[in-house]
């Protein structure tokens, strides 16, 4: 079995002939750790969910970029990965995704080159514009290499971050892109999880629906001739409505609807969880493929102190995990090798450093310098981009491969 012994904060330091195992200090900690078995769960669960839709998916590449994750998830059945830059398209195209959205402006030449680059090798990169400005440079780049762009007309809200704010607007843009050489109008994209609001769930399906009468507007009009046009939105919140309006939309034929959420793939036990709760509670037909996404991003920590009763300070901070929506909480304890506690009560994770997180202890559990805590995360996307490679492990944590990250 070959293991990865140094280069990343969470190598073993030696290769042994037998099984490593976390729970027996074979590597440096902390660590972060995706379980397998949950990895798996996820991938089947949301792939279930896209054909029971008779939607595509095009996970989004920047939750974790793990080129064995994108692997996977088009061994699934993914049709594709989403991406938000240029470098990412690349990472993408190098794990095997035929079919990428970059869900993001492509602004300057450089960018633009390695894009082309990526295209020139027989990969389809669709790319989103809201301007006459970026679709004009963006022709005048790919005619020169003599190649053609598949552009989507991003379409945003009020206050939001991209997109054009209104469908006339998108209209305009979409009459000047037809004038333009080296692109093609292939649809429609948007993203619905900046919208908040007093009623999010109805604006929400509001929005949704104006993208759907967009597209068919463009239809109508013969602005949108791609061979398959694409629309394309959701992120890992609502892609369930997304996916019922625009099933509802009554649109093309041709047209192939893609979602994009990301964070299925580990998933979280924090704001995602919440949001999948919500989505149970709303989808019936969620509901008929078995139990909900599962928790697959772990983090491990020693206890490193404990400077005064009811307190320890454990061996992680913010160099290793997220902590804008929600610091990591313990799960279990384990010492010796051994269980200690599962889903320690009165215990809380109360602030993070940048190496050290304070945790609060009830007497429920007396910790010991040296135990081995786990740990939930929450917004997975932001503890992935702190490590070079994360350990695969079974249930009983033992290591089964390093996966690298290209952040």
């Amino acid at each position: 079995m070959k293991y990865q012994n140094s280069g990343h904060k969470a190598a073993a330091p030696q290769q042994l002939n037998r099984q490593l195992n976390l729970l027996q200090q074979d590597i440096c900690l902390p660590a972060a750790v995706l379980k397998q078995s949950a990895v798996e769960h996820n991938l089947q669960w949301m792939q279930r969910f896209a054909n029971s839709c008779g939607v595509s998916l095009a996970p989004h590449g920047k939750t974790s970029m793990t080129p064995w994750l994108f692997q996977q998830q088009l061994a699934s059945g993914a049709w594709g990965i989403t991406v938000a830059t240029a470098y990412q398209a690349q990472v993408a195209a190098q794990a095997g995704a035929q079919q990428i959205i970059l869900a993001n402006q492509l602004i300057g030449r450089a960018n633009m080159a390695l894009v082309a680059a990526v295209v020139g090798r027989g990969c389809n990169i669709y790319v989103c514009v809201d301007s006459h400005a970026n679709a004009s440079a963006l022709s005048a780049f790919f005619a020169a290499e003599k190649l053609t762009l598949p552009v989507l007309i991003e379409l945003g809200v009020p206050g939001g971050r991209c997109g054009c704010r209104t469908n006339q607007q998108a209209t305009e843009l979409a009459q000047h892109i037809a004038t333009l050489p080296g692109l093609s109008l292939a649809g429609i994209e948007f993203y619905e999880g900046v919208i908040k609001s007093d009623d999010t769930e109805r604006d929400v399906r509001q929005f949704v629906q104006r993208a759907a009468a967009l597209a068919k507007a463009l239809t109508r009009q013969q602005l949108l001739k791609y061979q398959q046009p694409l629309i394309s939105g959701a992120g890992s919140v609502w892609y369930d409505i997304v996916a019922t309006e625009l099933n509802k939309a009554t649109l093309p034929d041709t047209m192939r609807i893609v979602l994009r959420p990301g964070c299925y793939i580990s998933h979280d036990k924090g704001i995602y969880e919440q949001a999948q709760q919500q989505l149970m509670s709303r989808s019936h037909l969620a509901c008929r493929l078995g139990d909900s996404l599962s928790s697959a991003l772990e983090l491990a920590a020693y206890v490193q102190s404990l400077p005064e009763p009811g307190l320890a300070v454990l061996g992680f901070g913010k160099r290793d995990a997220a902590f804008d929506a929600g610091l990591p909480q313990a799960i279990a304890v384990y010492r010796d090798g051994k269980l200690l506690s599962d889903k320690p009560k009165g215990c809380e994770t109360i602030k993070v450093m940048d190496q050290h997180a304070f945790w609060r202890y009830s007497g429920t559990i007396q910790p010991h310098i040296g135990d081995i805590v786990l740990l939930s995360t929450s917004h997975p996307c932001l503890t992935f981009d702190k490590w070079r490679s994360l350990w695969l492990v079974d249930d009983n944590y033992n290591l089964l491969q390093s996966v690298d990250t290209f952040f």
